[in-house]
């Protein structure tokens, strides 16, 4: 097998530490709507979709028909909450200056949403012209297509590429892309991510260098 050279950063929950702040807003006006649910609740029914999915959610699961500007009203208040409380993940700036990989983000959000959240968390740079996001093709995350675009774009076979991923959703389509997926476990159970395909889980994204020359390592040993 050919040894990794792309890593495939997920945006929120891996580079930023969008996760806590997200869902608490959408706790807050799911709650306006008169469904009252908790946070672990909105973690594990809303994470890693896109708003798109999570305003199908709200209407096939709990029977309600969010107001017309819901997504807008929701990007609005998390945008606002970006500048004030956006956070990196820890750890992610020793990661990118000392990683030996090509690397971009791809992300079910927009790319307005994806260049304001590293642009809060001076992230934006390491980022310039390697930024995907699931408006770019057809389907989002949990399919494959935007995992397989930003290797195309960066010029990657999907057996070359290693996908960060923090929820099974971005899980998921990573394995469906063909790719190497390691999940980063922080906010979540890590068998949840082993259940769906992650090879390796870890939680501190200080880790991550030394686990992407492992893998490759590994590669190199099981094809002697």
């Amino acid at each position: 097998m050919d040894k990794l050279n792309l890593v495939i950063f997920d945006c929120d929950g891996v580079l930023i530490d969008s996760e806590p702040l997200a869902n608490n807003i959408l706790l807050e006006m799911l709650i306006e709507i008169g469904i009252v649910l908790t946070l672990d609740d909105v973690f594990d029914i809303f994470v890693g979709k896109s708003m798109s999915q999570c305003v199908e959610i709200i209407k096939n699961r709990f029977g309600k028909s969010p107001p017309e500007n819901f997504s807008n009203e929701f990007r609005q208040r998390v945008l606002q909450a970006f500048i004030t409380d956006l956070l990196p993940v820890q750890g992610i700036y020793e990661v990118l200056s000392k990683l030996n990989f090509s690397y971009c983000v791809a992300s079910n959000s927009s790319h307005d949403w994806i260049k304001t959240a590293l642009a809060a968390t001076n992230l934006l740079p390491y980022f310039s012209g390697k930024i995907f996001s699931a408006k770019d093709v057809q389907r989002s995350k949990p399919y494959p297509d935007v995992f397989l675009y930003a290797a195309d774009r960066m010029g990657f076979s999907p057996k070359e590429c290693v996908v960060i991923e923090d929820t099974p959703t971005g899980v998921r389509a990573g394995v469906d892309a063909g790719m190497t997926v390691f999940g980063y476990a922080e906010l979540i159970q890590p068998e949840k991510l082993r259940e769906v395909g992650a090879s390796v889980v870890f939680n501190d994204m200080r880790l991550l260098p030394n686990l992407l020359e492992q893998q490759n390592q590994n590669f190199i040993n099981s094809a002697k």
